[in-house]
This record gives C-alpha cells, sequence and structure tokens, in this order.
C-alpha cells in the first residue's frame, strides 16, 4: 500500500513538474513571439517610412519637372508676345511721330 501512495505522490510531483515546465515554456515561446512580433513590426515601419520617403522625393522630381515645363512655355509664350508688340511699338512709334512732325 505504501508504494502505491509512494507512486502516486511521485507521479503527481511529476504531473506538477510537467506543468510547471509547460508554464515555463509558454511564457519564453510568448516572449520570444512578442520580440519577433515587434521586430516585424519595427520592420514594416522602417521599410514604409523608406518608401514614403522615396515617393515624396519622387514626387516632389515630377512636380519639379512640370513646373519646369510650364515655366518654359510661359516664357516662350511672353517672348512671342514681347516680338508682336515690338513690332507694333516701332509702327505705332513712326505713326505717332510722323502725327507730330506732320
Amino acid at each position: 500500500m505504501n508504494e502505491i501512495i509512494a507512486s502516486i505522490l511521485d507521479a503527481e510531483q511529476k504531473a506538477e513538474e510537467i506543468v510547471k515546465n509547460s508554464t515555463e515554456t509558454s511564457k519564453h515561446i510568448k516572449q520570444s513571439a512578442d520580440e519577433k512580433g515587434e521586430k516585424i513590426k519595427n520592420g514594416a515601419v522602417a521599410v514604409f517610412k523608406l518608401h514614403r520617403a522615396s515617393s515624396i522625393k519622387d514626387a516632389e522630381k515630377l512636380a519639379s519637372k512640370e513646373y519646369d515645363a510650364i515655366i518654359d512655355e510661359g516664357k516662350a509664350r511672353a517672348e512671342e508676345i514681347n516680338k508682336a508688340a515690338a513690332d507694333k511699338i516701332d509702327f505705332y512709334a513712326e505713326q505717332i511721330v510722323k502725327d507730330i512732325t506732320g
């Protein structure tokens, strides 16, 4: 009978150790998973920031090119207007001089 009681007590002790070890293992696994998850999250955030910065730079370059194209177009149009006006200014200046001088 003592052997049976000793066997039961031994089994209970082993069960307690198994539960304790399982709990500790579970805590370590959870901690490791939390750390890996945090690393993955931080890595994703860093990659997102790099892509965002790159996208902003690309957008700025494109906007700058479009701005330069609009400015160049405006300058060309301004030159055309100046040339057209210059021809008319000379004509009208001559007309005014003729009107004044007779």
